[in-house]
């Protein structure tokens, strides 16, 4: 393990007193040492209060911060839990929190990691746990990027929640905010690490977005982007572009295995369809996709996904600059939970995750991925963002 950041993960059971089964697990973790951080995932059908309130009272005076999840896994993702705590301590770490509610996600953004202040260690990496029900996570990128600037690495996921409802939570101490944003700001003595990775390849040429309104692209090319879609996919889609025969039943898994991406300078940000108007011929997705955007229809089978999850984490350790890892954080897309689940391979996937990043590794499946290393973008989908420690 070690020196200088010691890493352990603890669970609690809903089974139990929440408060008191959370406020265990943080002291297991914790076993009478100092902690900078107690990062909590909670499911979000419990009280989170309860949970909150049990962390806090285990701390010990560390940093409280969470997010509601629909499934997170602790111990290298061997073990599903109601409630997964990951306590990060040392002398070489330190770590400082921020909330915000404000409506405007760009707000959010400057808010919370202003809170924060700034760095007092050499290397400092922020942490962003958004609300996951809103598709304006980019815009809350842009705003904690406005504040850091390009030096500071952020990392992160959406919080799962009430889909329907449009609601998620996240943790700030004792305190539990409604669609808002907590920041963490964790300033080291020796590098953290970020890695990114999905698994997917490019199909066929780029193509730009002509019309797009939010969530929305309508054209493709200057063509219906239904249309422009489903003929770069060719035989691969199975569907005929006749409206009369179109289904949005059936076109509807073609979203999660084809997304688009933004194709940037080093890298693609995948984004994923999550509606097609047929009568409209548009696409609908769970981030922004700009207009005047080049994208790329994007495709991988199950091996390809899980070659990016451990990418991911080979990355991140590899910008450790050859330090020990004492632990790993891990967030996963649902919508890659989804695709795995099919194949049963989720087992598979988290054993990989096990082999690539260690026994103190939490993944939680989280509504959007944040991770950034250069340039003023970081907002994913159907990606595997990973924080090694």
């Amino acid at each position: 393990m070690s020196t200088d950041r010691w890493v352990s993960v603890g669970v609690a059971s809903a089974d139990d007193d929440l408060a008191a089964a959370t406020a265990r697990a943080v002291e297991r973790a914790r076993a009478g040492r100092q902690a900078a951080l107690v990062l909590v995932m909670a499911r979000w059908d419990l009280d989170l209060g309860a949970v909150a309130a049990g962390a806090s009272e285990a701390a010990a005076g560390a940093a409280v911060a969470g997010t509601s999840t629909g499934t997170a896994f602790a111990r290298g993702g061997q073990q599903a839990a109601d409630v997964v705590v990951t306590v990060i301590g040392g002398l070489g770490v330190s770590a400082r929190t921020g909330a915000s509610t404000a409506s405007d996600a760009h707000a959010r953004g400057v808010e919370a990691v202003s809170v924060c202040g700034d760095s007092q260690r050499a290397h400092s990496t922020v942490l962003l746990l958004p609300t996951g029900t809103d598709g304006q996570q980019q815009a809350m990128v842009r705003g904690a990027y406005s504040v850091l600037g390009p030096a500071v690495p952020l990392i992160g996921g959406g919080s799962d929640g009430d889909i329907a409802g449009r609601v998620s939570w996240q943790l700030h101490g004792r305190e539990v905010i409604e669609n808002g944003l907590v920041a963490v700001r964790l300033d080291s003595d020796r590098p953290l690490g970020v890695g990114i990775g999905h698994g997917l390849a490019r199909t066929g040429e780029p193509m730009v977005v002509t019309d797009s309104e939010g969530l929305r692209v309508r054209g493709l090319d200057g063509r219906p982007a239904l249309d422009a879609y489903l003929e770069r996919l060719g035989v691969q889609g199975g569907v005929e572009l006749d409206a009369g025969t179109l289904d949005a039943g059936a076109l509807a898994p073609l979203g999660f295995a084809h997304p688009l991406a933004l194709v940037r300078r080093r890298r693609e940000e995948v984004r994923t369809i999550v509606g097609m108007d047929i009568a409209e011929r548009s696409l609908e997705f769970v981030s922004e996709v700009p207009p005047g955007s080049m994208v790329s229809v994007m495709s991988g089978d199950q091996d390809d996904m899980l070659a990016g999850a451990v990418r991911a984490c080979a990355d991140a350790v590899a910008r450790l600059g050859g330090g020990e890892v004492a632990g790993m954080i891990v967030f996963s897309c649902i919508a890659r939970r989804e695709l795995l689940s099919h194949e049963g391979r989720l087992g598979e996937a988290r054993a990989a995750l096990s082999a690539a990043a260690g026994p103190e590794v939490v993944l939680n499946y989280s509504c959007g991925e944040i991770a950034r290393v250069s340039g003023a973008a970081g907002c994913h989908n159907q990606t595997v963002v990973a924080l090694a420690l």
